[in-house]
């Protein structure tokens, strides 16, 4: 009798498998993402396996690829058009980020136009999925179904024979197949699970949405190779202490794969907003220092965000430097070339930064905004109001030139700033006439233009 494999331990972030379990992956340095799994037993490929039947691409039809509307504006335009019929989706988000709320409104407006969906969940009783359905809606469509299921076999079959035009599984991570060794969550049940209800609508012709949870690194938790299965990858964005949401494309192969949406979570769901760069700079404060307003671009819109810093003297030897929205790194490259390239020291300073609104704004083009609000922070010298920059800075203090540069001048004329510090290009945009372009080489002189 053959001894049975031993257990191995995989990578959840790069799936490389070792025999024994580490606080450190080796092949990807990251930590804590060894996880105990059952072991891949190699087979023995059949000699006498047939050939497949070769398909010329020209006799192929594109008619099962369209996007169908679901109803929702905001979901249709980020999937560039609606969901693919056989299509899998993942939605991901940190925990309480508002991704079933999403798909609690994407299922009633679907229902509501007399398309079946199915609402799987392993996480929520039918009550409390209840609850949250008729808080969106007072009256609940005939054809919205709760399936309280968590083998994906028994999902899957459930796909091929209700042929729902929707079928939501709330999450990934609590589905298991008993003919897979380990408990759910773990990477050989969530690739398995999920390989499983993917053929089940392929097969089906029946459009899949599977909620995934993220780390504390903020990646999608589980192997990569889910990633790479699934159709379409979106993330729910956003700090939980705020409203506003960002709702972005990482992948989509129907489409363009760079859009972004910005939502707001109230009592009613998500709603869009439309006007971002408004509700996000409604509150700016006006005639302090450490204040500057920069602009992202988040797939095919410009937004403004306001970046705020605040300088104070070191009480311990070691200065603190605290960041929210915005990169660490980043934020250390700025202060290491302001003390080098410009003169202001910061060794013995706490530093704090943070974008306001609670916005992921982690893009360089923000270095300069950085630069200057951490500058005018450290002088107590007030910036003008109707001042914006961007740029990416250097480690020999140079400002490089960022992508979209008449959208985000569009935009910031748009909400009324006149002047405008980018750094020096070939590039000859259009600038309303309204707005005097401050095009500068690098830190030094993009400093001494703010206080002039």
């Amino acid at each position: 009798m053959s001894k049975p494999p031993a257990t191995i331990f995989r990578c959840t972030k790069c799936d490389a498998q070792f025999p024994k379990g580490a606080g450190q992956c080796s092949e990807c340095r990251t930590w804590g993402t060894l996880t105990e799994d059952a072991p891949t037993i190699e087979k023995r490929v059949d000699s006498n396996t047939p050939a497949a039947a070769l398909t010329a691409f020209s006799s192929l039809s594109t008619a099962h690829a369209s996007h169908d509307a679901t109803g929702l504006d905001f979901w249709d335009r980020a999937l560039s058009g609606g969901l693919v019929k056989g299509s899998m989706t993942l939605l991901g988000g940190e925990p309480g980020i508002g991704k079933s709320t999403l798909l609690a409104q994407l299922g009633v407006l679907m229902a509501n136009n007399k398309r079946r969906v199915v609402y799987v969940t392993g996480e929520e009783s039918p009550t409390q999925v209840v609850v949250r359905l008729k808080r969106l809606s007072a009256t609940l469509p005939p054809d919205l179904f709760f399936v309280d299921e968590t083998r994906a076999d028994v999902i899957a079959a459930t796909i091929r024979d209700q042929r729902p035009a929707l079928t939501i599984v709330d999450s990934v991570q609590s589905i298991s197949l008993p003919t897979v060794a380990g408990e759910a969550g773990n990477p050989t049940q969530i690739k398995a699970s999920a390989a499983t209800i993917h053929d089940a609508a392929k097969q089906s012709n029946s459009a899949v949405i599977l909620v995934g949870q993220v780390t504390k690194d903020g990646d999608l938790a589980g192997p990569r190779l889910l990633e790479h299965l699934v159709d379409s990858v979106l993330m729910l964005e956003g700090d939980r202490f705020h409203s506003l949401r960002l709702l972005r494309v990482i992948k989509h192969r129907f489409g363009a794969c760079d859009e972004s949406v910005i939502l707001s979570l109230n009592e009613k769901g998500l709603q869009e907003v439309l006007d971002p760069s408004a509700a996000l700079l409604a509150d700016r404060p006006t005639g302090v220092s450490g204040s500057v307003v920069s602009c992202l671009v988040e797939g095919s819109r410009a937004l403004l965000v306001e970046i705020q810093a605040l300088v104070t003297p070191a009480g311990y030897g070691t200065p603190a430097r605290r960041v929210s929205g915005v990169d660490t790194n980043r934020v250390n490259l700025v202060i290491a070339v302001l003390g080098r390239r410009a003169d202001i020291a910061l060794f013995d300073q706490d530093v704090f930064v943070n974008a306001v609104g609670g916005m992921d704004a982690k893009d360089p083009s923000i270095d300069l905004a950085m630069a200057l609000a951490i500058a005018s922070a450290k002088t107590n010298r007030v910036l003008p109001d109707d001042l914006a920059a961007w740029g990416e800075i250097g480690l020999s203090g140079e400002l490089r030139p960022v992508p979209r540069l008449e959208a985000r001048i569009k935009e910031a004329s748009r909400l009324g700033f006149k002047r405008i510090i980018t750094p020096l290009t070939r590039e000859k945009p259009k600038v309303p006439s309204n707005i005097t372009l401050l095009a500068c080489k690098n830190i030094k002189e993009a400093i001494e233009q703010t206080w002039k």
